[in-house]
């Protein structure tokens, strides 16, 4: 059963993962659109997104086992995007913000915005737990101890 949780959680992690970037991608880029800045100044908003990614594919490529059979880890991905995922979607989506309707755009800038800090903070979170699970090496538990070969 657990097997197969772990299995679920790490698809649903790289769809999540690759939703929550597409959205957060367009809400950016139609933010900086209004208000006529460059795209490029943006990008300190996607460098925890591309850190993450790049975790990813050395987990895969590399079979890291300490993070790939890590269910915690794995759920706790899957909620982070689903998080960043439902900011981003009720940014767009919710029409009974007074923003939404006042400004036209039919993008509340602001709620997501103010929502970019909590993003990096979770995101950098995930990364640093990533590279944690990666240098983490299982210590082997001996058959028997000095002290039980005495006693036999």
């Amino acid at each position: 059963m657990k097997k197969i949780l772990n299995g679920i959680f790490i698809v649903l992690k790289f769809i999540l993962l690759i939703l929550s970037l597409g959205l957060s991608f367009f809400i950016v880029l139609s933010m900086y659109k209004r208000i006529d800045k460059n795209i490029i100044e943006s990008i300190p908003i996607f460098i925890p997104f591309i850190l993450i990614l790049f975790l990813f594919f050395i987990n895969i490529v590399m079979n890291q086992k300490s993070v790939n059979s890590n269910i915690f880890y794995n759920l706790t991905c899957c909620l982070v995007f689903t998080c960043i995922l439902v900011a981003g979607l009720r940014s767009v989506l919710d029409k009974n913000m007074l923003l939404n309707s006042i400004m036209g755009y039919n993008i509340n800038f602001s709620y997501f915005s103010d929502f970019i800090a909590f993003m990096k903070i979770m995101l950098y979170g995930l990364s640093l737990a990533n590279i944690f699970f990666m240098i983490h090496e299982k210590e082997e538990k001996p058959i028997a101890t000095k002290i039980d070969l005495e006693v036999l």
